[in-house]
Parts: structure tokens; C-alpha cells; sequence
């Protein structure tokens, strides 16, 4: 303690010696331009707060003590000295307690040496019973006296530790350096603005990880990406407070606002995917029962439908494709608003419904086992994508909804197209997390 003490008092000694060079510069007029009326304003306002933590140095230093004043004498004049200050007093009911220690560990010998004696004697022997009974009880009371001192010493040590403690929360209190409302208000938004943000990348992730699970799968990431989207808000509403009180820059706000777009973009890219995929499967589900030549006809016209007119697949055959399943008139202003209000829609409710449904999960399990060619574990590693958690088992499903069906040549468009689809979904899921919590750390 006295350590630390010596420490606080040269800091207070620098900051002293500080204080004085700024007063010095501060108090030169000859410096009479604008830069240096400016300057010396700045030293005045930095002396009172240099000011400030000389005092709580000061005061901390003095409240501890630099050095220990050791205490002459026995028992009684530690006890009955002054207080003076925390590694002092510290040290004085240190010295009794060792004191006291050791007459106690004296007096126990001497107490079990005695009741060893009258253990080994016999009743003849009632005259050296007495002498040795007087020992042992002499014995206990000087233990008793022991055990009295020990807690005088710690009621010397607590009155000590209070009284520096309640000197060194006085200065805190008090000065121009205690935090204020809005400084402790800062550092909790910017607490739950990190938690929030670590927790929406959690959620995010689990969310991609389980997305592509057959029929349970969208529902448990569902309830993932909605606890996901309500982290992000959180975090996004505390970088807008934190903008607003100036302790971030609207370089982070930008971030924040393109994460949120981004998130509303995937949203609109996972209905015009869901469409696509939708479309295919039905077409596909129609060509596996397809017999008769008229049937196999509508069949591979349908599917060539679905999978567009272009000779070769590229982006341009890609984006023509997505162009039949667009949007409807207010579907992307809709899914912009979503990311507000989905995570509070009744989707919760129907997602945890499917989750307490254990049907589902042996449905979702036999229809692994059967892409594994009944193997559940083969079926995994088939079925596991990072597309969108909106439409990745929906995309898986075309690929295996495509076996069987080699003689129509447009059936591996429509499969290549899906794993496009699930690539494009992944980057814009992706890039949105990225936004949201990695990137900016990067740039800094």
C-alpha cells in the first residue's frame, strides 16, 4: 500500500509541475495573434482539469500513505495510537494480529501439554490434578485474549480502510472529473451497442448454419434471424445515439444504414429466388410423372420456360431469368420495412410452431437420409449450403429434384442457376453481416 502510494504521490508531483509550465505559457501576453489567444484559452481550460486530478492524485496519495510510520511499544500503545493513514494503520493492526497469533499458538501448546498430563493421571494423584487444571484454564484465557486482539486488529484495519476509502469517493465526488449523466449514459449505449453487434453476427451465423435443414430448418432460422435483426437494430440505434452525441462518425453511420439496406435487399433477393425456385420444382415434380408423349411435351415446355430462352447460361441469361420472377409493385419498399417489423410479426409464432412439431424433424431427417441415398450422413454434407436461410433447402431442392430427369436438356440449367442463386444469396447475406459489425474495424 505504501508502494502504491509512493506511485500516486509522484504522479501528483508531475501533475503539479505540469500545471505550473501551462500556467507559465498561459500567462504570456507577447503571443498576442489569434493562435496564440486560442492556445492560451485551451491551457486554462486544461489547468482545471489538471487541477482536478492533482487533487484526486493528492488526496489518494495522502489517504494511503507514502511510507509506514511504525508504532513503538507493546499491545497496548499500538492500539491506543493515532490513526494516521491506510498502510500505516495497516501495518500497526498487522503487528498485533502477529502478536497475538503467537501468544495464541504459545498458549494452545501449553493448554494441550496440560490436558495431556491430567489425561495420564490417575485418581490418586488429585493434588497435581489441580496445579494442572489451573494451567490449562490460564492457558484458555490467554487464547480467549488472543482471539480479542485478532479482532481488534481487524476493526483497526476496516476503520482504517473506510476512512480512505470514504476520503478518496470525496474528491471523486465532487470535482470537475466525476462522470456526468450523459458520460455514463454514453458508455452504456456503447455497451449495449457492442453486445447488441456481437450477438446479431452470432444469431446471423447460426442462422446461415442451419437455413439449408430440410422443413425445419427455415423455421429455426427464422427465429435465429429475427433475434439476429432485433440485435442489429439495437446496434444500429445505438451508433445513431452514439452519432448524435458525437462519439461516433457518420462514416459509421453510413455503414449502419447500407448494413440495414443490404439485410432489406436480401430479404427481396430471397422472394425473387423463392419464386424462381418454386417455379422450378413444379415444373420438375411434373416432368418425374410425365408418360404419355403429350405430357413429356408440356413437360420440357415448361421447364425450358423456367429455366429461360438463352442458348448459353451466363449473368446476362441470369438476370433475364430473375427478370420473370420480379417483384410485385411495392414487394421491395415492402421488404425494406420488413427488416423492422418482421422480428415483431407473427412469423415467431409459426416458426416456433413448426419447431415443436417432432414430426418435422423426422420428416427433415428421412428426406436427408434419402439425398444420402440412405445414408444420413452422405445427405448432410448434400444438403448443407450458406445460401439465404429463406431459400436454401428450396434451392437444394431443385438440384435433387433435377436426378432423373437427364433426357430434358434445360433440367441441369435450372440446377446451375439454383447454386448461381445460392452463391448470390450468400454474398448478399454475407456482405450485410460484413456491414453490419466487421467491416469497420478493418478501416479504422
Amino acid at each position: 500500500m505504501a508502494e502504491l502510494g509512493h506511485r500516486l504521490r509522484k504522479t501528483a508531483e508531475e501533475l503539479e509541475r505540469q500545471i505550473r509550465n501551462l500556467k507559465a505559457v498561459a500567462e504570456v501576453d507577447s503571443w498576442d495573434s489569434k493562435a496564440g489567444k486560442e492556445f492560451r484559452g485551451k491551457a486554462k481550460g486544461s489547468v482545471k482539469k489538471l487541477e482536478a486530478a492533482l487533487a484526486r492524485y493528492d488526496t489518494a496519495a495522502d489517504a494511503l500513505g507514502t511510507k509506514v510510520a511504525e508504532v513503538g511499544g507493546g499491545y497496548q500503545d499500538k492500539l491506543d495510537a493515532k490513526p494516521t493513514n491506510y498502510a500505516s494503520d495497516l501495518n500497526r493492526a498487522q503487528e498485533i494480529a502477529d502478536a497475538a497469533l503467537r501468544d495464541a499458538k504459545d498458549a494452545e501448546e501449553r493448554k494441550s501439554a496440560a490436558q495431556r498430563s491430567l489425561d495420564g493421571l490417575s485418581d490418586k494423584e488429585k493434588s497435581d490434578q489441580r496445579d494442572l487444571k489451573e494451567r490449562r484454564d490460564a492457558a484458555g484465557d490467554e487464547i480467549s485474549a488472543a482471539r480479542e486482539k485478532i479482532q481488534q486488529a481487524q476493526e483497526i484495519r476496516d476503520n482504517a480502510a473506510k476512512r480512505a476509502s470514504e476520503a478518496i469517493e470525496a474528491v471523486i465526488n465532487n470535482d470537475s472529473l466525476k462522470d456526468s449523466f450523459w458520460d455514463k449514459f454514453d458508455d452504456w449505449v456503447d455497451t449495449i451497442g457492442s453486445f447488441a453487434e456481437t450477438w446479431a453476427t452470432y444469431f446471423g451465423v447460426a442462422a446461415l448454419a442451419v437455413g439449408w435443414i430440410p422443413i425445419i430448418g427455415q423455421a429455426l432460422a427464422g427465429v435465429l434471424g429475427a433475434l439476429a435483426t432485433i440485435a442489429t437494430l439495437v446496434s444500429s440505434l445505438a451508433t445513431v445515439i452514439q452519432v448524435i452525441r458525437g462519439d461516433k462518425g457518420l462514416k459509421d453511420l453510413a455503414f449502419t444504414v447500407l448494413g440495414l439496406a443490404t439485410m432489406g435487399v436480401g430479404k427481396a433477393f430471397a422472394k425473387v429466388a423463392g419464386k424462381f425456385a418454386q417455379r422450378a420444382i413444379h415444373q420438375m415434380d411434373k416432368a418425374a410423372v410425365a408418360r404419355t408423349p403429350a405430357q413429356v411435351k408440356r413437360a420440357v415446355k415448361g421447364i425450358n420456360k423456367a429455366s429461360g430462352a438463352e442458348a448459353k447460361f451466363n449473368v446476362q441469361s441470369l438476370k433475364n431469368k430473375l427478370g420473370t420472377y420480379k417483384l410485385e409493385p411495392g414487394e421491395g419498399w415492402k421488404s425494406m420495412k420488413e427488416v423492422f417489423t418482421e422480428p415483431f410479426s407473427k412469423a415467431w409464432g409459426d416458426n416456433l410452431s413448426a419447431l415443436s412439431k417432432w414430426d418435422n424433424y423426422k420428416a427433415a431427417g428421412r428426406k436427408i437420409t434419402i439425398r444420402g441415398d440412405g445414408n444420413f450422413v452422405l445427405g448432410t454434407g448434400r444438403s448443407a449450403s450458406a445460401a439465404d436461410p429463406g431459400i436454401a433447402s428450396q434451392l437444394k431442392d431443385i438440384k435433387f429434384a433435377s436426378q432423373g430427369l437427364d433426357n430434358y436438356a434445360a433440367v441441369n440449367k435450372l440446377s446451375r442457376e439454383a447454386t448461381v442463386l445460392s452463391f448470390a444469396g450468400t454474398g448478399v447475406t454475407s456482405v450485410g453481416m460484413a456491414l453490419d459489425s466487421n467491416l469497420n474495424p478493418l478501416l479504422e
